[in-house]
């Protein structure tokens, strides 16, 4: 993937329009959907108010662009919704490669089992105003993912 443009911090610089949460989102999953590998399985998407989820066969497991307010975040991730068993081998299939998956995307992302049984591998990017830059941003880092670590099979070795 290309090198993102960085938002212009010039006080001169004229302000970039804000969208609502849900444009915002729709614009997420666009971004992704421009840059994806051409060999990439197909996928899926769905934009709620307040998240994003894109997902190539079983949709209880899924990329996830979370608008998160109260934490003042935007969690960037992969997450594990399906039956206990499975989320305990893609979590503990996950933890096992730790060391290279925090050198692929860096040391925020974390690795944990979460909410109802479900797990998740994911990144807190701080949550800027819901721009056209912020949006490059988000999606543009969900498309960098697949590549970056092959996450959606951790067995698979490079």
């Amino acid at each position: 993937m290309g090198t993102l443009r960085a938002s212009s911090t010039s006080s001169s610089a004229p302000a970039l329009p804000k969208l609502d949460p849900r444009a915002f989102l729709r614009g997420v999953i666009k971004r992704v959907e421009e840059e994806i590998a051409a060999d990439y399985p197909a996928f899926h998407s769905t934009a709620y108010s307040y998240m994003a989820q894109l997902w190539s066969g079983n949709k209880q497991l899924h990329y996830e662009a979370w608008i998160r307010d109260r934490l003042g975040v935007t969690e960037v991730g992969l997450h594990f919704e399906a039956d206990a068993l499975t989320n305990a081998r893609l979590l503990a299939a996950f933890r096992a490669r730790e060391r290279a998956i925090r050198r692929a995307l860096g040391a925020d992302v974390r690795i944990e089992p979460w909410d109802k049984g479900w797990a998740r591998v994911w990144e807190p990017v701080e949550l800027a105003a819901l721009d056209r830059d912020f949006l490059e941003r988000i999606g543009g880092r969900i498309a960098e993912v697949p590549s970056d670590v092959a996450w959606t099979d951790p067995r698979r070795r490079r």
